[in-house]
């Protein structure tokens, strides 16, 4: 893809909104693949488990409306520090938890301060970049970086908790929270300084009204929700899909390197092609369908091979999909930026919470379970780009 480069305070402002996401997706990378030892001692059934991740998800994407708009009267890194602190005490009370209702407070906190991560490592980026060759280049790359949570979290996460007891994990986890912090408000530039900041009430729901009734943008937001729920989902379920297959922690974050670093050629791959962004995102969609159908019938379970190829497609797939989403629905907002960075976030994570009540009714004995629901996801998919282009044409005619 041909382009400008980044100026180095441009590429200081990425590594920072690549570290915040990084961290916040740590925060549930981290302790996954001991969802199932937790689920033993504690002696509580699976869906209690999995309702950790579906209450982490619902908090994470309500809380961001709460950071867009702290961000946007008190700046970037105020609002990123505070959050960081809160998640911080949400990880203490997860080392000192006895039982799955406190262990779930912890969570719910962990949510609360880490949704401050996906707000402004996004708005990091839309505070400066206009250029829409540069933002579709930093979102591939932000895409990119992003795997560095899923390919390393849960097999540094998955050991600490064998060798140590899961209980160290949230703790450990707790201390780099607050290192991270510390080098944030040293180190980070401020990107929204105090002459843009909104202040009162009103041009706050001003700017979040004016994002959503984007169509672009909202349909787009909404796509990357159920394309991130492949991988939250992929990521959640997995070790009880293993677990049945008797597949050892420490295997599974094996697979869950071989899904992330799909993801990053995927994501890479995306970052030079010069096919147009809504080209590629229909090619992708039919890939979808390929996988899931072909998947559907190729008994998973039977193999870890084809798991391993499954995985391979998946997130290859994903990589291409995810920047293209975020691009397709921020390359659509003029104004209010920062306020569409919160609400595309916010989406994002709430939609993928509401998405993964549908694995929360579900046994997961297997991957073919898991296919079959995310062949029913990329059908939706189908579906809101039908509609999406149905609403651009009648637009046009209106127009």
């Amino acid at each position: 893809m041909s382009g400008a480069k980044f100026t180095s305070n441009e590429v200081r402002v990425l590594f920072f909104a690549f570290f915040s996401v990084v961290m916040g997706l740590m925060a549930v990378d981290f302790f996954n693949p001991s969802l199932p030892a937790i689920q033993k001692d504690l002696s509580v059934g699976q869906g209690a488990m999995k309702n950790l991740i579906v209450f982490y998800m619902i908090v994470l994407g309500l809380a961001q409306f709460f950071y867009g708009s702290f961000s946007d009267t008190r700046g970037r890194k105020v609002a990123l520090t505070t959050g960081l602190a809160v998640a911080a005490v949400g990880l203490f009370l997860g080392y000192t938890a006895d039982s799955v209702v406190m262990l779930n407070v912890s969570r719910v906190l962990t949510a609360l301060g880490t949704a401050s991560c996906t707000v402004i490592s996004r708005a990091l980026i839309v505070d400066t970049l206009q250029q829409p060759d540069k933002l579709r280049r930093a979102f591939s790359y932000f895409s990119m970086a992003s795997q560095l949570s899923p390919s390393l979290a849960p097999l540094i996460g998955s050991f600490i908790g064998v060798r140590f007891g899961w209980h160290v994990q949230f703790l450990l986890f707790a201390v780099a929270v607050v290192a991270g912090l510390v080098m944030i408000a040293r180190m980070m530039p401020e990107t929204h300084p105090a002459a843009n900041r909104q202040q009162g009430g009103t041009s706050k729901v001003q700017a979040y009204t004016a994002v959503l009734k984007n169509v672009n943008f909202t349909s787009y937001s909404i796509a990357s929700a159920l394309i991130f729920s492949f991988t939250i989902a992929f990521y959640a379920t997995a070790p009880f899909a293993f677990d049945a297959l008797n597949v050892s922690p420490v295997g599974n974050s094996l697979f869950y390197i071989l899904y992330s670093l799909s993801i990053i050629c995927g994501s890479f791959f995306n970052s030079w092609i010069r096919r147009p962004p809504r080209d590629t995102y229909v090619i992708g969609l039919g890939v979808y369908l390929a996988i899931f159908v072909l998947s559907a019938f190729a008994d998973l379970d039977s193999s870890l091979v084809k798991v391993g190829l499954f995985s391979v497609a998946l997130g290859f797939t994903c990589g291409v999909m995810a920047p293209l989403t975020l691009t397709l629905s921020m390359t659509t907002v003029e104004t209010a930026r920062g306020a569409a960075s919160a609400v595309q976030g916010a989406i994002k994570m709430f939609f993928t919470g509401l998405l993964l009540v549908v694995f929360d009714s579900v046994f997961i004995s297997g991957f073919s379970s898991i296919v079959l629901i995310f062949l029913g996801f990329a059908a939706v998919l189908l579906v809101l780009f039908a509609l999406t282009a149905m609403a651009n044409r009648k637009e046009k005619v209106s127009a």
